[in-house]
């Protein structure tokens, strides 16, 4: 009989679990030391008082220009999106100056940021002796509960503070609602549809029942792929019965795809517009199926997509197809809104003299297009498609064009030499001259 003595020592598994859990207390504690740092930032970018930049059009106000340039300069020093930012500022500032008990425990490491994001998102509206009771009870309830559970709990204490509020706050929220795209890898992406609740529980309850039949008739598929495939289903082929709404549009995707690779010959990936590179047999189904054609020229050495003609005054349907070829989305750095859905800008104000050319015309999105005439972001066209934006704080980013395709293989380009060398040799054989 062989006895083992008990390990002596703590064990590892255990050691790491409370690690982990220590590591999580330092995160809350500098979570609210960065709070602090925001708010403060926000009270510097105040003391400026940046003003509006615009020459022409409706004037922001000056806490509009600090909160639009406080949002960016962090996105991108952060490397955010604006929403989270946006999120981060408004709960730094909420703690600070509304929260104090809140704060209080993220300090303490009594609850995590995610729990002080929930609680400040819903003590908006709040003041006075309601905002206080909510600060405690909230604080209190974060310390035993998941940041799931405590949004229910913010909602139900929000109720019993301010119950006449409920439909405006209903309103409010409702007016947020919004679609966005997400890229996956290998292929993939989701979307997510931010709605009233009543509106998203019908549509998950529809795809189970559509799903649910299928399956009660036989079909192989697993109830999570036939909820997903009813409801793509049902958005491309289904039809609107929104009056006004326009009948039998179809979505249309966007493929570049060089040609050698749709040859079988060459290895460059193909580009799905708004997502990146695709495979292969993807790119071959899409362009098999593809209702229409359009032929890009590139320059075989650079890769850049050669200007169209630049002599009409406003820009022509050439040159802002072109644009949105070189930079396929906003170029506003860090900004993914597709370059369909953006404004066509002239880099350099056409009120100040820039010109309607390919060079000095660029997307930028609705949302950044006013930010770029309404604060201090400037942007600079470099002539190579690239183009320099220097932020209000004096950052400077590049962004780089995401439609020029890869310079042709300099054994591509030798091989085509040799073959206009050896062609023109065979013609100048028969040349009587």
């Amino acid at each position: 009989m062989t006895f083992e003595s008990p390990p002596s020592g703590p064990d590892p598994y255990l050691v790491a679990l409370d690690e982990v859990a220590a590591l999580d207390t330092q995160i809350a504690r500098l979570s609210a030391v960065r709070a602090r740092r925001v708010t403060e930032a926000a009270r510097q970018l105040h003391r400026q008082a940046p003003v509006d930049t615009s020459t022409a059009g409706p004037v922001w106000s000056t806490a509009r220009v600090e909160r639009i340039e406080l949002v960016t300069e962090l996105a991108l020093l952060t490397r955010r999106t604006e929403h989270r930012t946006a999120t981060l500022v408004d709960t730094s500032i909420a703690l600070v100056s509304s929260l104090p008990l809140t704060l209080h425990a993220l300090s303490a490491g009594h609850m995590s940021w995610e729990h002080a994001e929930v609680i400040a998102k819903h003590a908006d509206g709040l003041e006075g002796d309601a905002l206080h009771t909510y600060d405690a009870r909230l604080a209190a309830l974060a310390t035993e509960v998941n940041p799931r559970q405590l949004e229910k709990k913010a909602r139900h204490e929000v109720e019993l503070a301010q119950p006449s509020t409920a439909v405006e706050r209903a309103e409010k929220a409702a007016a947020t609602r919004r679609i966005y795209v997400d890229p996956a890898a290998d292929g993939m992406a989701s979307l997510t549809l931010f709605a009233p609740a009543p509106e998203i529980h019908a549509i998950a309850d529809r795809a189970v029942r559509l799903a649910a039949g299928l399956k009660a008739g036989g079909d192989p598929r697993s109830m999570g792929h036939l909820k997903a495939d009813v409801l793509t289903d049902l958005m491309l082929n289904g039809e609107t019965s929104i009056p006004g709404a326009t009948r039998g549009v179809r979505g249309r995707v966007h493929v570049m795809v060089p040609a050698m690779t749709l040859l079988g010959v060459g290895e460059e990936a193909a580009i799905l517009r708004g997502y990146g590179p695709i495979d292969p047999a993807t790119a071959a189904q899409l362009t098999a199926e593809a209702t229409s054609w359009r032929r890009i020229l590139t320059d075989p050495i650079t890769g850049r997509i050669l200007n169209t003609d630049p002599r009409d005054y406003r820009p022509t349907a050439a040159m802002i197809d072109n644009a949105r070829l070189v930079h396929p989305e906003c170029v506003f750095p860090g900004c993914t809104v597709p370059a369909e859905q953006a404004d066509m800008d002239h880099t350099e104000d056409h009120a100040y003299g820039g010109d309607t050319i390919p060079e000095n015309l660029a997307p930028l999105s609705a949302g950044h297009h006013r930010v770029k005439h309404h604060t201090r972001w400037e942007f600079v066209q470099n002539g190579d498609d690239t183009l320099t934006a220097t932020s209000p704080a004096g950052h400077v980013y590049t962004i780089r064009p995401e439609g020029r395709m890869q310079a042709a293989p300099q054994a591509l380009m030798k091989a085509a030499a040799a073959v206009a060398a050896t062609t023109m040799e065979e013609d100048l054989a028969d040349c009587p001259f």
